[in-house]
């Protein structure tokens, strides 16, 4: 008798000891799998940040490329305003000028000169 319950209490550890190396091969082979997915979350996460920054890189670029047009405006729409300012001089000062001062001018020049600005 003492023999059976000692079978059997083999037979019993036998089968608690094929449970958890069964178990801890689902756990080692889960841990695989999870290493193997947090691996990859991974890499795309450095692919992302990568092309994020490279946008973020292009967003600059485009900023600076945006005030550098803007300053270029800024320039031409303050070279356009001292044109003007001269033109209007000149053509208040050859409105002003007394008829004597006037003679005979070429058409093509008259003509020029009228279309100023």
């Amino acid at each position: 008798m003492l023999q059976r319950v000692i079978a059997i209490l083999f037979v019993a550890a036998a089968i608690g000891f094929a449970w958890k190396a069964w178990q801890a091969r689902d756990l080692a082979n889960e841990l695989a799998l999870e290493r193997s997915a947090l691996s990859q979350m991974t890499d795309q996460r450095d692919e992302w940040l990568r092309e994020a920054t490279e946008v973020a890189d292009q967003l600059d670029e485009a900023e600076q490329r945006y005030r550098d047009a803007e300053a270029a405006i800024q320039a031409l729409q303050e070279e356009l305003a001292e044109q003007a300012e001269d033109y209007d001089a000149l053509r208040q000062r050859i409105q002003r000028s007394p008829a004597s001062d006037d003679g005979d001018v070429a058409p093509v020049l008259r003509d020029t000169l009228e279309r100023l600005p």
